[in-house]
């Protein structure tokens, strides 16, 4: 009896410990909230949605007009919102979590498409250059071409 006590407890104590859910107190955003806000959105698969609203976030920056996008991915059962926005000369990257608690920040240099990704560079702290979208040209020439029309 001894024994399948223990295993009991130890089988409970392992499934607590691995439970990866936030908090019942903790709102978790979610990807209706996500479509709703406008963001651009990187799904479990990969796949981007509203492209467009980070490509314009692009040319505001090269234009030099204030401006602020947020990119949210949905990966792992995990929600990261990256906040951006440029202000006078100052691209700003803030890292949080889908429950808002702020992880990471930094002051970066530029924003860079290359083909395959969109990327911030030039960021002060541990990460010079923070990765945001791994999306194909293609993508990219699709939402380009559905911003002119």
């Amino acid at each position: 009896m001894k024994g399948l006590s223990a295993c009991f407890m130890i089988g409970f104590i392992l499934l607590s410990g691995c439970s990866n859910s936030a908090p019942e107190n903790e709102k978790q955003y979610t990807m209706e909230e996500s479509k709703e806000n406008g963001d651009t959105i990187v799904d479990e698969e990969g796949k981007v949605e509203n492209l467009d609203k980070l490509l314009q976030f692009i040319d505001q920056v090269n234009e030099n007009k204030s401006a602020q996008v947020v990119v949210t991915n949905f990966a792992n059962r995990q929600v990261s919102l990256n906040e951006l926005s440029y202000e006078g000369n100052t691209l700003t990257y803030i890292l949080k979590s889908g429950t808002g608690e702020e992880e990471k920040n930094a002051t970066c240099g530029s924003i860079e498409q290359k083909s395959g990704s969109i990327s911030l560079q030039g960021c002060e702290g541990e990460e010079p250059v923070i990765g945001l979208v791994q999306v194909s040209e293609y993508q990219i020439n699709k939402a380009k071409a559905s911003m002119k029309n």
